[in-house]
């Protein structure tokens, strides 16, 4: 039964996150929800058992890191930021809407 109660809870903090990453309005509110995002996914790391679900926090967490990663170089590659970087947010909403679908 907690295995229930506990997947639900993840279910519904992956879909806070899904809404909070998909209506930031610019880089540093995008930048603090991904670090967000990043330090639950390393706390849900650490407690997850099954290595399905490790699997899916580990794409999770490198592109999260992509991203931060990305945003410290956009001034260095400013030209190509906007088309990398929606590409990876994109990556990233798909990745959760995924694994919302198979929870």
């Amino acid at each position: 039964m907690t295995d229930v109660i506990d997947y639900t809870i993840v279910r519904k903090t992956y879909e806070s996150y899904l809404k909070e990453i998909s209506y930031c309005k610019n880089d540093k509110e995008l930048r603090l929800v991904i670090k967000r995002f990043l330090d639950f996914l390393k706390d849900m790391y650490l407690e997850a058992v099954g290595e399905k679900l490790r699997t899916y926090i580990q794409r999770h967490i490198k592109i999260a890191r992509n991203i931060l990663t990305l945003m410290k170089l956009k001034y260095l590659i400013f030209f190509i930021y906007n088309f990398i970087l929606e590409r990876l947010v994109k990556e990233l909403i798909n990745a959760i809407k995924y694994f919302i679908s198979v929870i």
